[in-house]
């Protein structure tokens, strides 16, 4: 022990107004060697995100010299993390997680272009700092006396001064860290898949391994000063109705209040009819919009479209705006506040501008399309002529779960807004004949809050199974209607997700006035709560069954799903291609993260949003038999899909 005390020395400097002098006096007490040039660096600060630390990281990176962080001030004081330059991730990795995780401050620093942090530690005083201290400099006596600390490496620590608890925040070593990562790749790679036998085939999708397993492997992620994933918070629910928000880092392309009320209030919300299962679903959702997000290490090639010819796709083959869209813009950006619902610029097919390579599982060859189409927050140059939306992303155990997931939510979407737009009157479904408990459970449940509940059967040429779950509340003239999708190889599982989706809603319209009026939040979609108000099975006659039809069963459906998730993903390719589209795959997958991110992309499959080209919008309730002949713009559904 004296031979190792007597050997190592530490140095301590301070960056701010910490007098760095009693924690000098505290280790010499434990006859820890204190000197201007150590073996370990430790700095006092009360800014973990001060400019002069990058220089501190990059010396002690370059010198393979291990340092550690404190902050003692504030009722929550913060203990590490030690870096280690050849073991740990780096002050950068922590800076990169820090900043996202403070949405407010970060805003206010990009509009005033400074880089200093606004945040000021509260609540202290000289004992409690000297307690910090004291656990500082025990915590550097055991790493000197064993050659390690568990509780130092890598790993940051904060103390509640007021509680006097401690939480321990691991810090992600990432490989794609600018400052100690390995070198990128800068050449595109082929997605490949391989064979992936399912292993969970009950809730909200088939998988590689349970909720559980996802949760455990990937729980680190979860945590308010290192974690991916800011929150995760249960909405109040009970046996059958079980909902999680997150709340992580997001960036869209539109940096304004708007936007940042939304990343404070919760990116995103889980569904499932286990805890479990709605808990994963919203941790996955929340790394799945993350992974979206544009760092600036992407592979990208700079062109304009002509000049990429046939390797290009043109942006609104995806995005599918009509002319009209595009000539009436502005006033139609004017009269609606979410993003999702605005119409971009007409496209620049002149413009050089950033492309992403997305490889092409139909033609097994890479394809480019913008990069603002591609990722969240990609910073463009005016005008804004397309940008980055969800749709058909999903994360996944394996890329080939991520894939089938991603795609049965374009099918989702495409099937909606083929039902929407046409307001086609469809069948209804027997959810008895499925056999399934959860789904009459449900609907008492939904009786008991005077509530109708049924399902119907809105499957397209596709012919994958796909559903709308509607609920309006009885006997009352606000009806606040609730609408949830969801497709599916497997029929019960794709019902399931529809009925979990209006399960994810009900909480907005479950707060009433004396008078029995509904009380909305403040925080909803202006759009929504204007659909809850207005709409009526009266005036929207495609919410209601046809009656002409018989209830769907459950052996009117083919069991397409096999126990192959490889097998699944080739199954979507063949169905696309057989209607004369391309089925392609960008991986979004993050390497600090680890868990799989797919963006799937069919030029042609519709968005539910209100985007009214040509196509199968058109095209297909004819050739299906559903309309004697094709509606015209001006005779579609004009309210827009609000989810």
């Amino acid at each position: 022990m004296r031979k190792s005390l007597q050997s190592l020395k530490v140095t301590v400097k301070t960056l701010g107004l910490i007098p760095q002098q009693d924690l000098i006096n505290i280790l010499n007490s434990l006859q820890v060697k204190v000197a201007d040039e150590g073996d370990l660096t430790i700095i006092l600060t009360d800014n973990y995100l001060h400019p002069d630390l990058e220089s501190i990281n990059q010396q002690a990176l370059a010198s393979h010299k291990p340092w550690l962080l404190v902050n003692p001030l504030g009722n929550l004081a913060w203990i590490g993390p030690l870096f280690d330059p050849d073991k740990t991730g780096c002050w950068h990795c922590l800076a990169q997680r820090l900043r996202d995780n403070r949405p407010v401050e970060e805003f206010i620093i990009r509009q005033r272009d400074n880089k200093i942090s606004l945040i000021s530690p509260l609540g202290f005083s000289s004992a409690t700092i000297q307690t910090v201290l004291n656990l500082t400099a025990m915590e550097v006596f055991k790493w000197i006396i064993q050659g390690k600390n568990q509780r130092l490496e890598g790993m940051l620590m904060t103390y509640d001064t007021l509680n006097l608890q401690f939480q321990e925040h691991i810090l992600v070593k990432r490989p794609n860290c600018p400052s100690c990562g390995y070198s990128l790749n800068k050449t595109p790679l082929p997605v490949v898949l391989g064979h992936r036998k399912k292993a969970f085939t009950s809730d909200g999708g088939h998988r590689f391994c349970s909720p559980e397993e996802t949760l455990k492997t990937y729980q680190h992620h979860i945590g308010p000063v290192t974690g991916i994933v800011r929150e995760l918070n249960k909405i109040q629910g009970n046996a059958l109705v079980h909902t999680y928000v997150a709340k992580h880092h997001f960036r869209s392309v539109f940096d304004d209040l708007d936007s940042l009320r939304q990343n404070i209030g919760g990116r995103s919300a889980g569904k499932g009819r286990t805890d479990s299962q709605a808990k994963a679903s919203r941790f996955c959702e929340a790394i799945e919009r993350y992974s979206g997000v544009f760092q600036g290490n992407e592979i990208k090639e700079e062109a304009s479209y002509q000049e990429l010819k046939d390797k290009a796709i043109h942006p609104n083959k995806c995005m599918n705006f009509s002319e009209k869209q595009y000539q009436h813009r502005e006033e139609w950006n004017g009269k609606n506040q979410g993003w999702f619902q605005k119409v971009p610029e007409p496209f620049d097919e002149t413009r050089i501008i950033d492309w992403t390579p997305v490889w092409s599982l139909t033609a097994q060859d890479f394809k480019y399309l913008p990069t603002g189409y591609c990722y969240y927050g990609y910073s463009q140059s005016e005008p804004l002529d397309c940008w980055a939306d969800s749709n058909g992303c999903a994360a996944g155990n394996t890329i080939e779960e991520a894939i089938l997931q991603g795609f049965m939510e374009l099918v989702e979407r495409d099937c909606v807004a083929l039902w929407w737009y046409n307001q086609l009157v469809k069948p209804s479904v027997n959810l008895e004949s499925f056999n399934e408990p959860y789904f009459e459970q449900l609907k008492q449940y939904y009786e008991g809050l005077n509530r109708e509940l049924w399902v119907l059967d809105i499957t397209s040429d596709l012919n994958i199974p796909c559903f709308a779950a509607i609920s309006p509340r009885k006997e009352r003239e606000v009806e606040d209607i609730l609408l949830g999708y969801g497709a599916h190889f497997d029929p019960k599982i794709a019902i399931s997700r529809a009925l979990t989706e209006v399960n994810q809603i009900l909480p907005n319209v479950l707060s009433f006035k004396e008078d029995g009026t509904t009380i909305y939040n403040s925080s909803a979609d202006p759009l929504a709560v204007k659909w809850w108000q207005t709409a009526r099975l009266s005036n929207q006659s495609y919410l209601v069954p046809d009656s002409k039809i018989i209830p769907k069963k459950s052996n009117d459906y083919l069991q397409l799903a096999s126990d192959d998730l490889l097998a699944d993903v080739k199954l979507c390719q063949r169905i696309v291609e057989s209607k004369g589209m391309e089925m392609l795959v960008l991986d979004q997958t993050r390497p600090d993260i680890g868990l799989r991110v797919a963006k799937v992309i069919v030029p042609g499959m519709r968005h539910m949003w209100k985007r009214l080209g040509a196509g199968r919008l058109y095209d297909v309730p004819v050739s299906m038999g559903w309309l004697k002949e094709t509606l015209t713009e001006d005779e579609l559904n004009p309210f827009p899909m609000w989810m």
